[in-house]
């Protein structure tokens, strides 16, 4: 942004799984006949360490926002 608010030159925002369920929704309703990327799998049970898994997460949410 060019806006004089944010003068860092990085800044981050955490956000929650279920605002990326809003945002693919969103998409969808608008999207047409373009197709919106699927979200990484929500899983109930942690596999390995809570790390490695919203690592995991992090990487496949990434993803979906670059596609």
């Amino acid at each position: 942004t060019n806006s004089r608010a944010f003068t860092a030159k990085t800044s981050c925002v955490r956000r929650r799984y279920r605002e990326f369920v809003w945002l693919r929704w969103q998409l969808q309703r608008n999207a047409g006949l373009v197709p919106v990327p699927e979200l990484p799998g929500k899983s109930a049970f942690f596999v390995g360490s809570t790390d490695e898994f919203i690592e995991r997460r992090r990487q496949g949410l990434q993803h979906f926002l670059e596609r």
